[in-house]
């Protein structure tokens, strides 16, 4: 008898661990092949550090212990594979304490697993959102762990089960709180049930985003590229086209999806803002070699988003610093970064870098203050700084043609270029100076002098004999021609 209950225990426990193996399977392989840029925006804006002092303030939360936790465990999302190994891990102890609970509860082996599966998959479901934070899933792992505990000590001695309800209220009560904590907060931070539709709309910018911060250009042309124009979104052509002006190659794919708000040139920042925006814009003033419109732009992602701490901005007001020289405000940021798992090496080595050396050349050293976002005026001032800055001078001319603003444009062309030892050769440079040329009625000598591809004045002609045939659909003529003329931001 005693036999064969064994092999029935056994039995049951090789069809559990199965079934359990099989969901965490498919968890693992949709979080990790279809939802992997999630889990780096996650882990961006939490920032955790390995530093007694700052664990401290976590006493001031409700739930802290769980915040703790969920924090310290969202840091190694950096990593390839990490974000959706430890989600899973993280699903399974759920999922297990769950089903351990219900069979001390007397529960029927079958209902067990499907209830234990069932609330794996709700929480998983909820990890589909992008600001369903791990701290959620915490406070429910560690809250069936003192029901699992609660339950043993129970059968065994029955005061002792007051002990899993004393440590519960211990890690989940605020230490330090300045205030009453009221039940909808104590229920509210963290979220604890927020589900959701995948969102594939998202998780498709956030890897344009995150491949673009990690320097891979290519990865980001080929996945804009490979998107239907109803997928693409401003944000995910915004950075296109910062990674083809870091390329060098942001006159040739302009007209690719043409559009003066895709270059970001035009966007505003403030509270009013999208977040996204606020968020990004740094990066084109990073890329532009601005230094204080680019430190200003991470701060205000941070002052308009109280409750981020983004790791990336964190990041960027380091660089911004080493870039103008600045130890103490550097040494500042780079404290923080040196108490981080992740970024602790970059940190210790960013004195060195010498891409960030290399930045100094572009500074801007116009001795002027502005108080809007002029970038115009701003691209102006570092290509008078600097002439070789070849960003600068794209993103300038480039605006200009998606504005049809011929007048800027030429003014533009000959203050930058015309008398430069090395002009811009590109076409859509040629082509926007035959359609200035044609309109202002220059003579001969000047087209021979500005348009110096024969190729292009050929073409030019024929376009001519029959505007706005798709059979010049490749042209800066056909673009200006066809498309409605944008509003000046």
């Amino acid at each position: 008898m005693k036999t064969t209950k064994k092999h029935t225990l056994r039995h049951n426990g090789v069809w559990v661990a199965t079934l359990f193996a099989l969901w965490a399977a498919a968890c693992f392989a949709f979080f990790n092949y279809r939802y992997a840029y999630h889990f780096c925006y996650k882990e961006q804006n939490q920032l955790f550090l390995w530093l007694p002092s700052a664990w401290a303030e976590y006493l001031e939360r409700p739930h802290w212990l769980a915040h703790w936790l969920g924090e310290m465990v969202t840091q190694f999302y950096y990593y390839d594979y990490a974000g959706a190994l430890l989600l899973t891990g993280t699903l399974l102890l759920l999922g297990g304490a769950v089903w351990a609970l219900l069979r001390q509860w007397r529960s029927p082996a079958w209902a067990s697993v499907v209830v234990a599966l069932l609330v794996m998959t709700a929480e998983a479901v909820m990890h589909f959102h992008l600001h369903y934070v791990m701290a959620g899933t915490m406070v429910k792992l560690l809250f069936v762990g003192m029901l699992l505990a609660a339950t043993l000590l129970w059968r065994r001695l029955r005061v002792l089960a007051l002990l899993p309800v004393a440590l519960w209220l211990l890690i989940t009560v605020p230490w330090r709180a300045v205030y009453p904590v009221g039940l909808k907060e104590y229920f509210s931070r963290p979220t604890l049930w927020k589900l959701s539709m995948p969102d594939f709309d998202t998780e498709r910018t956030l890897a344009v985003r995150t491949q673009y911060e990690r320097g891979n250009d290519g990865n980001v042309t080929k996945m804009v590229d490979a998107c239907e124009r109803g997928q693409l979104n401003g944000l995910m052509l915004f950075y296109y086209y910062l990674s083809q002006a870091r390329r060098g190659v942001l006159p040739e794919r302009l007209l690719r999806y043409g559009d003066v708000n895709e270059l970001g040139t035009f966007w505003e920042i403030g509270p009013k803002a999208p977040l996204p925006v606020t968020r990004s814009i740094h990066e084109l003033y990073w890329l532009l070699g601005d230094m204080t419109y680019t430190e200003r732009a991470a701060m205000m992602s941070c002052v308009f988003a109280p409750d981020n701490k983004n790791v990336r901005m964190l990041q960027r007001l380091a660089e911004v610093n080493i870039v103008k020289q600045d130890t103490a405000a550097a040494e500042k940021y780079l404290r923080m970064l040196r108490h981080t798992w992740v970024y602790r090496r970059r940190a210790n080595s960013a004195w060195a870098d010498r891409r960030l050396q290399t930045k100094r050349a572009y500074v801007n050293r116009a001795d002027t203050l502005q108080t809007g976002d002029n970038a115009h005026r701003l691209m102006m001032q570092l290509l008078d700084s600097n002439a070789d800055n070849r960003v600068a001078l794209d993103y300038l001319l480039c605006s200009d043609l998606l504005l049809k603003d011929m007048e800027a444009f030429k003014r533009d062309y000959d203050r930058y270029c015309a008398h430069a030892p090395r002009r811009p050769a590109q076409r859509i440079y040629q082509e926007a100076l035959c359609i200035y040329m044609a309109g202002s009625g220059a003579d001969e000598e000047t087209w021979r002098r500005y348009v110096t591809d024969r190729g292009v004045m050929e073409r030019f002609g024929l376009y001519n004999r029959d505007r706005g045939s798709r059979r010049f659909a490749d042209t800066y003529w056909y673009y200006f021609d066809t498309h409605k003329t944008p509003a000046r931001p």
